[in-house]
């Protein structure tokens, strides 16, 4: 009896969380710099040589920029300025004799543009200063203000682990003669919950039915021998998760689960002997199912997903680590053995949600 070949599987589950939490942190990072940055506002700067900022006054040009001295006309004209709350009024210009008025109408493409014209007592007309509105600066990035509750059901498939089944099952105490192999396993889950949102943060509680299950292969060489013990627990698994709302819809989000298993003694197990010795093969299944146990275990979770309040579509992926052992040995008569056997669960799921309060 010997020890069991390096799991290869188990080092490309290791990368991928630790690639998602590097993707995490530095999504973070570049959202929070993005989040400071504040879009440049152009000042608005009129030109003289527009003709909706000239007014002419017999032969010389006012400017609303600058003051310019104007000649004496051979009559004395009264200028009266627009109010400058009324930027769009008309001006009256009346002569001291009997002449008709003229009228002109300050332009209605800058209504933030404010001039107020004064008459000098010698005729001398001086525009004054221009009081320009600037507009507010925005953000780059902007969220909706939510303030809601809703409830939803999602579906999804996932892959899991149970880690050292070849500990259980072999102690390599003396030269092996075998060779094993440890494989996860595709589950499928479907659960429903239950959401609360307040602007940027979020609560989620949801109760997932799935299955925590992985294969154990052995090959003996002696008989040339070929025995699968598969490892397939039905889990309860109720949860609860904060969320962070990065921007409008994409969250991320972090809790704990508790997996309950439904079938404690969930072992199957096989080999390629004759169909003389299928009774040997029930009895060592019988030994699996007596001595190792599943028990309930927490497992911390990560999350990122997309949530739309507007269409009521949800979206995630969750990964989770049973940092307890998952399988209970007990004391037994076949040499099996206690090991730590910790377990991985990577969810996708996709859900839909209906609201229970409306957005405030």
């Amino acid at each position: 009896m010997g020890n069991s070949t390096p799991n290869t599987r188990r080092n490309v589950i290791s990368s991928i969380v630790a690639l998602i939490v590097i993707l995490i942190i530095l999504l973070c990072l570049r959202l929070c710099k993005h989040g400071k940055e504040e879009v440049p506002t152009p000042h608005a700067t009129p030109s003289a040589s527009t003709p909706q900022n000239t007014m002419k006054q017999g032969t010389t040009t006012v400017s609303p920029k600058a003051c310019h001295k104007v000649s004496k006309p051979k009559r004395k004209r009264k200028v009266i300025a627009a109010s400058a709350l009324q930027p769009a009024e008309k001006v009256a210009v009346m002569e001291k004799k009997a002449e008709p008025a003229v009228v002109q109408e300050t332009p209605k493409e800058q209504p933030k543009q404010q001039t107020g014209i004064e008459p000098e007592s010698d005729g001398v007309v001086i525009d004054t200063a221009e009081i320009i509105r600037e507009p507010k600066p925005r953000r780059i990035f902007s969220h909706k203000r939510y303030y809601q509750t809703r409830i939803g059901i999602r579906a999804g498939v996932g892959y899991s682990v149970i880690g050292n089944l070849g500990a259980l099952v072999e102690d390599g105490a003396v030269r092996p003669r075998y060779t094993m192999d440890e494989n996860g396993a595709f589950v499928p889950s479907i659960g429903v919950f239950a959401l609360w949102r307040h602007d940027r943060l979020g609560v989620e509680l949801a109760a997932d039915y799935t299955w925590i299950s992985s294969t154990l292969k052995e090959h003996k060489q002696i008989g040339n021998i070929d025995e699968k013990t598969v490892f397939r627990y039905h889990v309860i698994m109720p949860q609860v998760t904060a969320r962070l709302y990065l921007l409008s819809d994409l969250y991320m989000g972090a809790g704990v689960g508790m997996c309950i298993p439904l079938n404690p003694g969930g072992i199957d197990f096989s080999s390629n002997r004759a169909a003389l010795y299928v009774s040997v093969d029930k009895l060592t299944q019988e030994h699996l199912r007596e001595t190792f146990r599943a028990r309930l275990h927490l497992m911390p979770l990560l999350k990122i997903g997309y949530s739309s309040f507007k269409d009521g579509i949800e979206a995630s992926l969750q990964y989770g680590f049973g940092f307890m052992d998952l399988i209970k040995t007990n004391e037994n008569p076949y040499d099996y053995h206690k090991a730590t056997n910790n377990s991985h669960l990577l969810l996708l799921t996709v859900g839909y949600t209906i609201p229970l309060t409306k957005q405030k």
